[in-house]
């Protein structure tokens, strides 16, 4: 199969798809290739050690898929930001001075949006999911003097944690195609859980431990794998592959297998071909019944 990203800027995607690591875009999608450039974009997010690294690291996997600015906002609930709320973008500081010192975030039709969708958006769509004041109107004539005219908005919602969302956003118009869309949300998602390990201290909280059916469904997901593909490969039923895949998605409270992906990867719980899977994920007492 061809890669997926091939429409994508070959300095970021690559022309080869990485040896295993394929995101599932969706239930019922076909599996999305991870190029190496890619990966290694996502890897760069993952160990940022610092904000700064972080907003670097987004900022130039912005730029290759044709985005000069970025803002990873954590907003929470309307009417305002979230005490302490995460900030990482590279925004011109004058505009970031003006959005604040106008209070900008309570109107911002971007945050509103972004909690009313699940998917991410471009900002041509806002005007149709909600109606504009004069206000919002003037907001999005005062960025546009400083570059910031068109954008994708991806939203990130975390339970347990504020709304958030990630903006890509460039002066002028882009096409919009889903492969794009897949490609920003990747990115967003990652950035997303690395800002949130370094703004929270996440890497001290407990991350949910995968049984080791659980984290297998998930690591054959991670491979492009079909429900009926999985079952012949570790040997149990269709039904039962399901029922693996629906508990951990449930252990880390997400509805996509490509969010269980996306988070199992980060927190190394995706058991490559090769590697010991008795020895890193020990099999649960849980898994033993549903056996096939």
């Amino acid at each position: 199969m061809r890669p997926f990203f091939e429409k994508f800027p070959p300095s970021l995607v690559g022309a080869e798809a990485c040896d295993w690591t394929k995101i599932c875009a969706g239930e019922e999608e076909k599996p999305v290739y991870v190029g190496p450039r890619l990966l290694e974009a996502l890897s760069r997010l993952n160990m940022a050690s610092s904000t700064e690294a972080l907003r670097d690291g987004l900022a130039d996997a912005a730029r290759q898929m044709g985005f000069p600015y970025i803002a990873l906002v954590q907003h929470g609930g309307l009417p305002r930001l979230v005490e302490c709320s995460m900030v990482v973008t590279n925004y011109p500081a004058k505009f970031v001075q003006s959005y604040i010192a106008n209070h900008y975030y309570v109107i911002d039709p971007v945050y509103e949006v972004s909690q009313l969708l699940d998917r991410p958006f471009g900002w041509e769509e806002i005007s149709n999911v909600v109606e504009l004041a004069d206000h919002q109107h003037a907001l999005f004539k005062e960025a546009g003097r400083y570059g910031i005219v068109h954008g994708v908005t991806v939203p990130l919602h975390i339970p347990s944690e504020s709304y958030a969302s990630c903006t890509f956003a460039r002066p002028e118009p882009i096409e919009i195609t889903p492969s794009l869309m897949t490609t920003l949300q990747i990115i967003a998602g990652f950035a997303f859980r690395a800002g949130l390990y370094l703004h929270h201290a996440m890497h001290d909280r407990n991350v949910p431990r995968l049984t080791r059916r659980e984290a297998e469904c998930t690591a054959l997901i991670a491979l492009g794998k079909t429900d009926w593909e999985i079952g012949q490969i570790l040997g149990i039923a269709q039904t039962t592959v399901r029922y693996f895949i629906t508990r951990a998605k449930q252990r880390y409270g997400v509805f996509r297998r490509s969010e269980l992906v996306a988070r199992a990867i980060i927190d190394a719980q995706v058991i490559r071909d090769g590697q010991d899977r008795d020895s890193k994920v020990p099999e649960s007492a849980d898994d033993k019944p549903e056996r096939g």
